[in-house]
């Protein structure tokens, strides 16, 4: 949706950059060419192809189900590692003669195929059911298939079935210590599926990536033992959003001077990118849930110095704050660098104000308010429009919430409306200085 927006916004500029004389015509041309060989049109039949791969892998695991009883064992067997062998073969052909798009949709054809195989295999032999260790053969042969072949759609399967893994996996028996082999095994993951998609570039699969790394957390954090009030999730997860915001943002910013290794640029530069949406996104999310969970019933107040005490919370918050202060500074006091890193900070203050000073609805109101609107500033001045769309979603879910607390009685209408208005107008005014000051550096700069 957002690049169709742009193209548009873009095809729009280019009348007026050539109607002034900025741009030639003939560079104005090839930029349009350059726009339509990228538009989702192109991809269609790729897409296509994928989806009818799929089917054909699911119609194969379908007849051998169908007909389970009149093939061999053996033939099975043999069936399957042919299929999944020859598929890789094909794509390695295909790879190497340059047919992307073949290589693709047989690394796909392959790793549905082994995925299936390990159900057919585990009827075979009757093995007992094991979820998890299904999930865990699942990802390592995707992720087997993505790096050799270099395959976006099979680390995206890679991603998935590692989060089936993540909440699969068995919790451990009560008292426990923390599964230490499950966790770096997680974190493992992360790292290997992360840098696939630097390596090749693909949106599905860095966001993926982004969530597995949200549920590996979420299950040390559960398993560490430490969490005895339910809004410490919430302080936590909004802790490893605004971390992923702060050192999402040096990323963003900094993937230009990136050195030339095997390491793409712009691929550092987009999974900075999608860290800073996916941070946007869970912040904002986390920001609605407090709200309404401290409006819907207060909780015991927990001491501020506990909380941050909590070693999952303590590790990522300080990441969080350090990210933050290298962001800042690196901007040079620009104004959309400032905006980024406010947001991220307000977003972790509302749920650590929620669970620590739980009796104060007005400050979580307006604190809610303003971190949603935190993020459409950022969104705004940063040029985000992911953030944009998020801050406008969240405001929008703050206001009807509080709507729905208040409007039993005309008093609390008027509270309402006296926070938001004075919000909005500090909000307003912090960013027309904002706005002013960033003119006032460019034109010195000029």
């Amino acid at each position: 949706m957002f690049d169709q927006l742009y193209a548009r916004r873009l095809k729009a500029d280019l009348a007026t950059w050539v109607e002034n004389g900025w741009v030639s015509s003939d560079a104005a041309g090839r930029i349009l060419a350059s726009l339509d060989k990228g538009t989702g049109r192109s991809r269609l039949p790729a897409v296509l192809a994928m989806v009818g791969v799929i089917c054909l892998a699911l119609a194969v695991a379908a007849f051998v189900a169908a007909n389970w009883e009149a093939i061999p064992r053996l033939v099975k067997l043999v069936g399957i590692v042919v299929a999944v062998v020859g598929a890789n073969l094909l794509a390695a052909w295909a790879a190497h003669a340059g047919r992307r798009t073949i290589a693709e949709l047989a690394t796909v054809f392959a790793v549905m195929v082994f995925v299936s195989g390990l159900a057919l295999v585990g009827q075979i032999y009757h093995l007992p059911t094991d979820w998890a260790g299904g999930a865990v053969l699942a990802t390592l042969g995707a992720l087997a298939a993505a790096w050799l072949t270099g395959s976006r759609p099979a680390q995206l399967v890679a991603a998935v079935a590692a989060i089936t893994w993540v909440f699969m996996r068995p919790e451990p028996n009560a008292g426990a210590d923390l599964d230490v082999g499950a966790t770096l095994y997680g974190l493992a993951l992360i790292v290997a599926l992360g840098v696939h998609a630097i390596v090749w570039p693909s949106r599905p699969g860095r966001w993926a990536t982004l969530i597995l790394l949200f549920c590996v957390y979420g299950r040390i954090a559960a398993e560490s033992g430490f969490f005895d009030v339910e809004f410490d999730v919430m302080v936590a997860i909004a802790a490893l959003a605004a971390a992923l915001i702060a050192w999402g943002l040096v990323l963003y910013r900094r993937a230009e001077y990136a050195p030339a290794t095997w390491l793409r640029r712009d691929g550092i530069s987009l999974f900075a990118r999608s860290a800073l949406d996916v941070g946007a996104a869970v912040l904002t999310g986390t920001v609605v849930v407090t709200l309404v969970y401290i409006l819907s019933d207060t909780p015991t107040a927990v001491p501020f110095l506990y909380v941050l005490s909590v070693p999952p919370i303590t590790v990522v918050a300080a990441l969080a704050l350090a990210g933050i202060l290298v962001a800042l500074a690196g901007s040079e006091g620009r104004s959309e660098a400032i905006a980024v890193a406010a947001a991220a900070a307000i977003g972790f203050a509302c749920p650590l104000f929620a669970i620590t000073m739980p009796n104060q609805p007005v400050l979580h109101a307006a604190l809610a308010l303003v971190a949603a609107l935190a993020v459409s500033v950022a969104g705004i001045l940063a040029g985000f429009s992911f953030w944009s769309v998020v801050g406008h979603l969240g405001v929008a879910a703050v206001v009807l919430w509080l709507l729905n607390i208040t409007i039993g009685t005309l008093i609390g209408q008027s509270v309402f409306f006296l926070v938001a208005g004075a919000v909005l107008i500090g909000v307003a005014w912090a960013s027309a200085r904002l706005m002013r000051r960033r003119a006032a550096v460019r034109g010195e700069a000029s």
